[in-house]
């Protein structure tokens, strides 16, 4: 097992180094958006702390700026 998740991490790792250089070649267009955005989320589903994180922010950031909270929720 250990074998095959190294496999699929080197897989994986190659993809995202492709992926990196075709956005420093500007093969892929990145987005702009006129309000400053924070995104909060990882591979991991459950249990690792965003929510928390995104209260602490929210109320760390609500004195100076005005908060908007989007989420796509479960399923």
């Amino acid at each position: 097992m250990g074998v095959f998740l190294y496999i699929l991490s080197c897989v994986y790792n190659l993809i995202t180094i492709i992926r990196n250089k075709l956005f420093d070649l500007q093969l892929i267009k990145t987005k702009s958006y006129d309000v400053p955005i924070i995104c909060i989320g990882n591979l991991s589903v459950g249990g690792t702390g965003k929510t928390p994180h995104v209260d602490y922010l929210c109320t760390l950031l609500s004195k100076n700026f005005k908060i908007a909270i989007l989420s796509r929720g479960y399923k």
